[in-house]
C-alpha cells in the first residue's frame, strides 16, 4: 500500500511528490505520481464489461493511459514503439472510448486532464506522465522512454 520510490526506471521531471494527506502507514493515497504503483479503478467496456486499470496495464509491456483528448499521444506511441522495437499498449479512457469511467474514480486518481497521459511500467508502477496534452507527444514519449529504459 502507497508504495513509491525514486530511481533511474522513472522520471518524474522535477515534479514535487503529493504530500501525505493522512497516516501512510494506515490509509491509502492513491496517486499517479511517477515512483507510485499505478491506482486501482473499476473501468467499464462498450459491453459492459468491467475491468481492473490494473488489468488493462502489465503483461510484459508499457502501457500509455489517456482521455478523450489523448489522440496526440496515442499516435505518439505507435511511433516511438516502433522506433524502439518496444511494445507499447495504448489505452483510452473516457466517454464513448474504449473504456469508460463511470463513477469518475479514473477521473480523481489519474492527477492528469484528459488530453494528458500515464506511462504504466510493465510491473505496474507509473513510469513518467505529463499532466497536459504536448505540442511534440512524440519527443516528450521517446525522451521520457529512453531514460526509463536508460538508452
Amino acid at each position: 500500500m502507497n508504495q513509491r520510490y525514486a530511481s533511474g526506471a522513472i522520471l518524474t521531471d522535477g515534479q514535487t511528490p503529493p504530500a501525505p494527506n493522512a497516516d501512510m502507514q494506515l490509509y491509502y493515497q492513491p496517486t499517479t505520481f511517477p515512483g507510485a504503483r499505478l491506482p486501482h479503478v473499476w473501468l467499464y467496456d462498450r459491453q459492459g464489461g468491467k475491468h481492473s486499470s490494473l488489468d488493462l496495464t502489465g503483461k510484459g509491456r508499457f502501457t500509455l493511459l489517456t482521455g478523450i483528448g489523448g489522440e496526440g499521444w496515442i499516435a505518439a506511441a505507435e511511433q516511438v514503439a516502433a522506433e524502439l522495437g518496444l511494445p507499447i499498449h495504448c489505452v483510452k479512457i473516457g466517454p464513448r472510448c474504449a473504456y469508460e469511467d463511470h463513477m469518475g474514480d479514473w477521473a480523481r486518481a489519474r492527477e492528469v486532464t484528459d488530453a494528458g497521459c500515464v506511462l504504466v511500467r510493465p510491473d505496474h508502477h507509473v513510469a513518467w506522465r505529463s499532466p497536459t496534452a504536448s505540442t511534440d507527444p512524440r519527443a516528450e514519449l521517446t525522451r521520457a522512454l529512453r531514460a526509463v529504459l536508460g538508452r
